[in-house]
């Protein structure tokens, strides 16, 4: 896991912590973003740059929508159809405090396993099931320091 200090950006056009961190992150890598995305995880990446596709996230977010998990109601099956289709090659997970853990597939599963739980979508967006990350915390961050380079 490597750890990146990244400067912070106008984010006044977006409340979501998602589409911040995703913005600083592109930044970082020299790719200005100031409108949100909906790239689909198994067909692009949030960010695509220095060789590799990355996948951006932040406090509360999703793995992906649910329904993209083809009905599936288990954490590990849910993860297992992520991790075999996921376009990206690199995940990113951007601290409030604009600190970036840049993870492999493999990092980020355990990140996922640590910090994700099951829920179901609002009836509105479908009712259901995905993997969603808990809130950012100091354990959260604790975590991710403990394995950064």
């Amino acid at each position: 896991m490597i750890r990146h200090e990244v400067k912070a950006v106008n984010t006044a056009a977006t409340k979501n912590a998602g589409d911040a961190g995703e913005w600083a992150w592109c930044a970082y890598c020299g790719e200005v973003r100031t409108a949100h995305d909906s790239k689909s995880y198994d067909k692009d990446s949030d960010c695509n740059a220095n060789g590799h596709g990355y996948s951006v996230k932040a406090s509360g977010a999703s793995l992906m929508s649910g329904s993209l998990c083809e009905g599936l109601e288990d954490f590990e099956a849910i993860w297992n159809l992520y991790a075999a289709r996921v376009h990206s090659d690199r995940f990113v997970y951007m601290t409030k405090s604009w600190t970036a853990y840049e993870m492999d597939l493999n990092e980020f599963g355990e990140f996922v396993h640590a910090f994700g739980y099951c829920e179901r979508e609002s009836s509105k967006n479908g009712g259901k099931v995905k993997i969603r990350f808990r809130k950012e915390s100091s354990k959260m961050v604790a975590w991710l320091e403990s394995r950064a380079a």
